[in-house]
Formats: C-alpha cells, structure tokens, sequence
C-alpha cells in the first residue's frame, strides 16, 4: 500500500513527542495527526485507510480499554501505547485492552523512528 494512504495518529499532549514523531513521520512520507483527546484521535481515524496509533497513557482523562474498543480494527492497523515505565498499572491495562504494543516512555522515545519507519515498510 502506498504511504499516501498510511497515517500515523499520535494521542499526546508532549509537544516533543509530537514534534519527533511527526518528523519521523514526514521523513518515511505519511500523513500524521497529532490529537489531544481519546475521541479526537477516534474521529480522526474517520476516513482513513491504513492507521498507526500512538497512544500516551498519560494522557488526561484516557480510558484505554474505550478508547481500543472504538478504534476500527480494519482502519487501525496497529496501536503501539506508551507510558512511565513506573505506571505499571497503565501499562498492564493497555496490554489488557489489546494493544499490540506496549512500552515504557523512555523505550517509546528511542523506538518511535523505528516504530514510524516499520509501518511505512509495510
């Protein structure tokens, strides 16, 4: 599938993340969006084709069990969560919640490049 029609969607609010994954993101030729709510990040998902999700567990007010439950599996193609590796509990829900991938923040931050650079080779 062409990368025109892969999108990476980031759910985060750190202005450095946003910043690095959307860089990772232009330089492998997707699209990306970067959205500060659950349902944003949702409805952004409206319209897409093939989707990479980002998610920050720390996000405010993020039910992560809802928000993979609305996630359109046949737009959402793989979701990768991320979280202080000290959030054991956030990170374990996530898992729960069937997330494919899920990291600590500082593994987030040294894979992101990688993570962006894999689903472009998809």
């Amino acid at each position: 599938m062409p990368n025109e029609q892969k999108t990476v969607i980031l759910l985060a609010s750190d202005l450095m993340m946003i910043s690095s994954v959307g860089g990772a993101a232009a330089a492998n030729g997707l699209k990306f969006q970067s959205c500060s709510t659950a349902s944003a990040a949702t409805e952004a998902c409206a319209g897409a084709e093939n989707v990479l999700m980002l998610i920050d567990l720390g996000t405010p007010g993020l039910d992560v069990r809802e928000l993979a439950d609305a996630l359109p599996p046949t737009v959402v193609t793989h979701a990768v969560a991320y979280g202080p590796h000290v959030h054991t509990t956030k990170l374990q829900a996530a898992r729960d919640a069937g997330i494919g991938t899920v990291l600590s923040r500082g593994q987030f931050s040294m894979q992101a490049g990688q993570i962006v650079g894999a689903f472009a080779d998809r």
